[in-house]
């Protein structure tokens, strides 16, 4: 019998090239990718063992030495299945077979390498002929049987295990498995005189790596990272084998807007300048591998948190608030979120709710260069936001946000004079929910200026119907959002809401929160137009700590709100800023009301600070409109 090489040798040479290709490309960090690495390096070394053993067959050479190179062959040949199942394994996300099994999933490996080692003396699986060359034995049925052990084992397993199996991956897992094991029993039936099972395995391998292990179908052209194809790929892996990981996104905040200013050669610079900063940054972290799972939006997957933060860092220093591309200076703002697993969820549906949740467009989301660890809590506040956010867009289309009125006091006419319009919503079981938690997700979510219209026509039509300015109330406090202060057109809709009820504007005094003093460039415009048509503007919660004395006295701001912080710790003697705020304030021409008046201490410290207004619980909770009209009546009938 003549033994013919060159197709095993045209094999191996093909092999070699296509290790040489898989060497040099960019690859998951999964261990599919290297299991199939592990792979091709063990079909190579097995078709060269192949083609020397065949080619020393044919010469003159000892026995012993075509023995050893036959022996190694084999179990090398052993070697390639036992990695080719853990491929097929790793591939359909079951490697974790493999350490629950333990030395029981490797025991026929055992058998059949210690059969081909004792085969040099006791020759059980081949021997020589006069000659030169092979008879097989039924040893080599035993090496067949391995081998169709772990050809059968993955799919078998996969077959009781089909959750999170593609169509696709069935189809191809079957017809390589199939092609293998009609080559194993052609090999047997004529004992080897055709090599046909050592051409299938390289010729499998070679379509794998065409088919499977092509890594285009993940990579992004203009950044050169994994799109987010490769990233789930990486932490569905992780989170299904439990490796302890930290997941860091960085997402371009203000991307939304500028795909409407710029065209898509500016933004695709952009994106590659992006690229080029992160990739500086991740050659310091031993090239960790950075993804591009949208537009606005780049990930790293890291083995722990102490080091997504310390690239967190390194990012938040190294990329520029300010881009000159193609001539143009362009302005990013940039969110960072960390999520860690499997502290902060369970599965990778949860992790992928989690980074949809920080790609996501709300702007509530998104804090410029703040790290926002998106543990349990963060997703819970966020439902309860989202669930809020809900009810406010269903007051306004319903027209059922709640007022109520709480009295303010005048120390100089010792008498309620004005009043304050407080915003109430409930919630599906008809409870309060905290003002300014809905206030600042009506804010978030920019319906505030829906809301805030429909508050102040509720107080308009109030106090026409129940003609509150007959009964001693001269003016009442109405809240604005800054987010209002920003609308261009807020001083002419409230001066048409009020002439519709027939309110002067001199009656309504517009309450503004301190925070606000923090964009005055872009609401003094607001409060100067609306102090032009006749509404007065008080500062709301005057001491909280935003704002500037100096940028209080430059606004036409009539009325200053002491917080009732301030009031409650200057009683508590903790504080004396009160005995120099409220004369330096009147000094100005401002009024000072004090809030969180609870008792007659507090009363005798406005008094004797000379304070002009009290407002608090000391004269009434915020009350609903018919209790707040008893309250007026029993007031003006116990000043009578």
């Amino acid at each position: 019998m003549q033994v013919n090489v060159h197709y095993e040798l045209a094999m191996a040479g093909l092999l070699l090239l296509v290790f040489m290709s898989y060497h040099r490309q960019k690859h998951l960090d999964i261990y599919r990718n290297k299991i199939f690495y592990a792979l091709i390096m063990v079909v190579v070394v097995s078709a060269g063992l192949n083609v020397s053993a065949g080619m020393v067959l044919l010469s003159r050479q000892p026995v012993w030495l075509k023995s050893l190179l036959e022996n190694l062959f084999l179990i090398f040949h052993q070697t390639t299945f036992v990695i080719y199942a853990g491929y097929i394994l790793a591939w359909s996300r079951h490697l974790g077979l493999i350490p629950r099994q333990g030395v029981k999933l490797f025991l026929p490996y055992g058998i059949g390498v210690l059969l081909c080692l004792i085969n040099m003396k006791l020759e059980l699986i081949f021997c020589f002929g006069a000659d030169g060359m092979i008879r097989w034995k039924l040893g080599y049925l035993v090496v067949l049987l391995v081998v169709c052990f772990y050809l059968i084992l993955p799919v078998v397993y996969v077959g009781r295990h089909p959750q999170g199996i593609r169509r696709r991956q069935v189809f191809l897992i079957g017809a390589f498995n199939a092609s293998i094991f009609a080559a194993i029993i052609v090999q047997y039936l004529i004992r080897g005189k055709v090599l046909l099972l050592y051409t299938v395995i390289p010729l499998v391998v070679l379509l794998c790596f065409l088919f499977v292990q092509g890594s285009d179908y993940y990579m992004d052209e203009v950044t050169g990272f994994f799109k987010m194809h490769g990233f789930e790929e990486v932490l569905r892996e992780r989170m299904t084998y439990g490796v302890e990981s930290s997941f860091l996104i960085l997402r371009i905040q203000n991307y939304t807007a500028m795909t409407e200013m710029y065209d898509d050669a500016r933004l695709t610079e952009i994106q590659r300048e992006i690229a080029k900063i992160i990739n500086r940054v991740s050659h310091k972290f031993r090239k960790k591998t950075f993804y591009h799972i949208a537009a606005s939006t780049f990930a790293v997957i890291l083995d722990s948190p102490e080091e997504s933060r310390a690239i967190y860092r390194r990012l938040f220093e190294e990329l520029p608030e300010t881009w000159n591309i193609q001539g143009e200076e362009i302005v990013h703002q940039y969110s960072f979120y960390v999520v860690d697993t499997p502290e902060d969820c369970e599965d990778s549906e949860q992790l992928l709710q989690r980074i949809s949740y920080a790609r996501s467009d709300h702007i509530g989301h998104h804090r410029p260069g703040e790290l926002i660890h998106l543990s349990n809590k963060t997703l819970a506040e966020e439902q309860e936001r989202q669930k809020v956010a809900q009810l406010v867009e269903e007051a306004i289309l319903d027209d059922s946000i709640e007022i109520y009125f709480q009295p303010v006091y005048s120390m100089e006419k010792k008498r309620i004079t004005s009043l304050e319009v407080l915003s109430r919503l409930k919630d599906k079981d008809k409870n309060f929910i905290n003002p300014e938690f809905f206030i600042h997700v009506a804010e978030e979510n920019r319906t505030i200026i829906q809301l805030g219209e429909q508050i102040y026509r509720k107080a308009c039509i109030f106090a026409s119907q129940n003609h509150i300015f007959d009964m001693g109330i001269e003016n009442m406090n109405i809240n604005l959002s800054p987010v209002q202060c920003c609308y261009e057109g807020l001083a002419d809709d409230l001066v048409r809401i009020a002439e519709e009820y027939g309110i002067p504007m001199s009656r309504i005094h517009l309450e503004i929160t301190e925070s606000a003093l923090n964009d005055r460039d872009e609401i003094q415009h607001t409060l100067e137009r609306l102090s032009e048509v006749g509404a007065e503007i008080a500062l709301d919660d005057f001491g909280t700590g935003y704002s500037s004395l100096t940028s209080m006295l430059l606004l036409p701001i009539k009325y200053v709100k002491i917080d009732k912080s301030l009031v409650w710790s200057y009683s508590e003697g903790k504080n004396s800023f009160l005995n120099i705020l409220i004369p330096m304030i009147q000094s100005e021409g401002k009024m000072i009301i004090a809030e969180g008046i609870e008792n007659e201490e507090h009363i005798e410290i406005l008094r004797r600070l000379k304070g002009d207004y009290l407002q608090g619980y000391h004269f009434s909770r915020p009350l609903p409109g018919p209790e707040f009209l008893r309250y007026l009546e029993e007031a003006e009938m116990a000043g009578a």
